[in-house]
């Protein structure tokens, strides 16, 4: 009797044993996917970023335009 309780004793240990080893595993890959995700992300952000300026940049050489044809339209008029 004695060694069938020592035999499912050490069962239970070991079942236990591999679910944690598993779980902590699991975990570890979750935590590095999460991180390439987190950096993808600030990534996309400065791309984000950069289009924004590219758009303001864009937006001010077409006033600059605007006001040089206005300006030349007031010299013709003259």
């Amino acid at each position: 009797m004695t060694k069938l309780l020592s035999m499912i004793v050490a069962a239970m240990f070991a079942v236990v044993s591999v679910n944690a080893f598993a779980a902590s595993h699991g975990g570890a890959k979750t935590d590095a996917k999460a991180d390439a995700m987190e950096k993808k992300g600030d990534k996309m952000e400065k791309k984000g970023d950069k289009m924004e300026k590219k758009g303001d940049k864009m937006e001010k050489k077409e006033d600059k335009m605007e006001k040089k044809a206005d300006k030349m339209e007031k010299g013709d008029k003259k």
